[in-house]
């Protein structure tokens, strides 16, 4: 049996970023990821660039497309557009994007080998893969999504709620590529506790559907019919759907030598649905943990760091969501709160300031608020 100093399930961002820093660190790493790779994942793809400075290699690569503009529109027509200076937010594909960090791992990688059987003792963790091999580490991060396997065998996140994304990769003709080459449109209102998106990559748009405070069984209608209005057809493309473990509380994320990352450890953003960053992170996070020695100290620093700044998100989230017009009227429509707004999609800013900050900023920018216009509706009355 070969033997490791962490054994990685799971090949996303979250896995793909313990297996780098562990291995920079001079550990002995195993990857064991179900799929082949580069493998498919649904994702919006939406992701800040100042992500990207955690490591010391170039993205540039599997960028597909640099954000300068966010369109936000509400339910009615009603639209507001903004600028963002710099390009500060990157598109991506999620097969290359995460395969990107684990070409630059120090670690063996085996794909095709899902994990189906896990032993943990005081001394170390001992996983069985589908072919029948076993494998030994001192320490295992599970990042093996929304529905870790893992977890479950731990005893680790019962209970959770999912949000849910429904998404399409549609082909783009000129025109929308013209409109869309460096804006997002994040559609508001519809549906109830969620949006619609759409997010331009180098040869096509993807368009997609996310609840973050529950479900909505009529998702896939509600994708179609906004985007026919939009002018873009999802009719006759696959759509991909997958759950979004939001954080909703402080959980433990970690049991006996097993700690759990990214999706695995529910730490999507409840506003935004992105986990992408927070997956890089808390990555880190785990390789830190295992090198310390310290699981218990991993639950602890998440839940202080990425779980304090996401429940100010959940705060903000549920006030949003259930409120959409008057989220619109003086939040996306308000000069200043929108600013704060688009910084936090950059990355740039936090949960905890953008809370602390609103009420002011909604005072003050009242008077300033921006017009709302009303584009023409390519296919509605």
């Amino acid at each position: 049996m070969r033997e490791y100093d962490g054994i990685i399930v799971g090949a996303g961002p979250a896995g793909a970023s313990a297996a780098y820093w562990l291995g920079e660190a001079g550990k002995r790493v195993l990857v064991l990821e179900k799929e082949r790779l580069p493998r498919y994942k649904p994702c919006g793809g939406g992701i800040p660039k100042a992500v990207f400075e955690r490591f010391p290699f170039d993205f540039s690569p599997v960028v597909e497309r640099e954000i300068g503009r966010v369109r936000f529109r509400f339910r009615d027509g009603r639209e507001v557009a903004a600028d963002l200076p710099g390009k500060p937010v990157a598109m991506v594909m999620r097969d290359r994007f995460d395969y990107h960090i684990l070409r630059h791992a120090r670690a063996e990688v085996r794909d095709g080998s899902p994990v189906v059987a896990l032993r943990q003792d005081g001394d170390g963790v001992e996983v069985e893969t589908a072919s029948g091999e076993t494998f030994r580490g001192r320490y295992l991060i599970a990042a093996d999504g929304a529905n870790s396997r893992v977890a479950r065998w731990v005893g680790l996140r019962r209970g959770r709620r999912m949000g849910a994304a429904l998404e399409v990769e549609v082909p783009a003709d000129d025109a929308l590529v013209e409109e869309y080459q460096q804006t997002v449109l994040f559609l508001l209102g519809v549906p109830p506790l969620g949006y619609l998106w759409i997010f331009p990559k180098a040869e096509h748009l993807s368009v997609g559907i996310g609840t973050f405070l529950g479900k909505n069984s009529a998702m896939r209608e509600i994708l179609r019919r906004e985007m026919a209005r939009l002018g873009v057809d999802v009719e006759g493309h696959p759509e991909h759907g997958h759950p979004l473990p939001i954080y909703l509380r402080r959980e433990r994320l970690h049991q006996g030598r097993v700690l759990l990352a990214g999706d695995a450890g529910g730490l999507v953003d409840p506003l935004l649905g992105e986990g992408i960053r927070h997956a890089i992170d808390s990555g880190r996070m785990a390789a830190e943990a295992v090198l310390r020695e310290d699981p218990a100290g991993y639950t602890a620093r998440v839940q202080r760091t990425l779980g304090t700044n996401l429940r100010w998100g959940l705060r903000l989230a549920r006030v949003f969501y259930y409120h959409p017009e008057a989220s619109f009227e003086l939040g996306v429509r308000n000069p200043r709160f929108l600013t704060l707004f688009l910084r936090l999609f950059a990355g740039q800013t936090t949960y905890r300031r953008m809370a602390l900050c609103a009420p002011f900023d909604i005072l003050l920018g009242l008077p300033r608020r921006r017009p709302a216009v009303q584009p023409r509706d390519l296919n509605g009355p």
